[in-house]
C-alpha cells in the first residue's frame, strides 16, 4: 500500500469510526462569555498537519475540534515483506469554561424513567458562563473515545494493528512543563500499524519479463 493511501486511510477511518461519535465545542474566541450561544460540532480528521483558519477544506467550520493524523516513522522489511507506520494522532478542542447552553436542565415528567427528563437551555436562560480549567475533561473524553476504537480494533484502515508494540498518550510538554494554551487543549496517541511491501521489479529485469 502506497503511503499516501496509508494516511488517506487512517484519517478517513477516524472520521468514519471516531470523529462521528463525538461533538466538541465550537470555539468563537471573540465569544467565549455569556454571550456565547453554545454550538457543538462533530471533530475534523486531517492528515499531516492542522490547518490555519484561511485553509480549511469545504465544510469543515474551524481547525478545532480535530484530531491531526501524522506518520512519524516507518520502516520497511524487505526480506518478511513487513511495512511498519508508526502513527501519532494529535487531538485539540476548546473550551474555556461552562456555558449555560451545555448543562442539562431537569423538568418533572411522570412518563420519563425516574420521573424527570432533561433538556438544554436555550435563549436568555442558556446566557450563563462560568469560566475554569476544566476544558482538559474534553480534551481526555475525546482520548478516551479515540483510545477504546484503536484497542477494539484488529485492523485500521487496511493495516494490521501492531498490538505487540502497544499504544501511547500523554500531554504535549515543552521543557518539562505541560503545554498551556487556555481555553485550547491538545493531547497525542501513538501506535504502529503494519501493511505488506510490495516489491518494484528492478528496472535491469524489465527486459526478460
Amino acid at each position: 500500500m502506497l503511503l499516501v493511501d496509508s494516511i488517506d486511510n487512517l484519517v478517513n477511518w477516524l472520521a468514519e469510526n471516531v470523529c462521528s461519535q463525538i461533538q466538541l465545542k465550537l470555539p468563537d474566541d471573540y465569544r467565549n462569555d455569556s454571550d456565547y450561544d453554545v454550538e457543538f460540532v462533530n471533530p475534523a480528521a486531517f492528515p499531516l498537519y492542522t490547518p490555519g483558519k484561511d485553509r480549511l477544506p469545504p465544510n469543515v467550520p474551524a481547525p478545532i475540534p480535530s484530531v491531526c493524523a501524522q506518520l512519524m516513522e516507518g520502516s520497511d522489511d524487505l526480506i518478511k515483506r513487513q511495512r511498519l507506520l508508526q502513527f501519532r494522532l494529535c487531538l485539540a478542542c476548546w473550551n474555556p469554561g461552562e456555558h449555560g447552553g451545555e448543562i442539562y436542565r431537569p423538568r418533572p415528567n411522570s412518563a420519563a424513567l425516574g420521573g424527570y427528563s432533561y433538556y438544554r437551555a436555550t435563549g436568555e436562560t442558556a446566557k450563563t458562563y462560568t469560566r475554569n480549567m476544566n476544558g482538559w475533561r474534553d480534551s481526555f473524553n475525546f482520548a478516551d473515545l479515540v483510545l477504546r476504537e484503536i484497542e477494539n480494533a484488529e485492523y485500521i484502515a487496511g493495516h494490521r494493528l501492531v498490538k505487540e508494540q502497544g499504544i501511547k498518550y500523554g500531554l504535549f510538554t515543552e521543557e518539562g512543563n505541560i503545554w498551556d494554551y487556555y481555553p485550547y487543549w491538545h493531547n497525542w496517541i501513538t501506535f504502529t500499524l503494519e501493511a505488506g511491501v510490495t516489491a518494484a521489479t528492478p528496472k535491469q529485469y524489465e527486459d526478460f519479463l
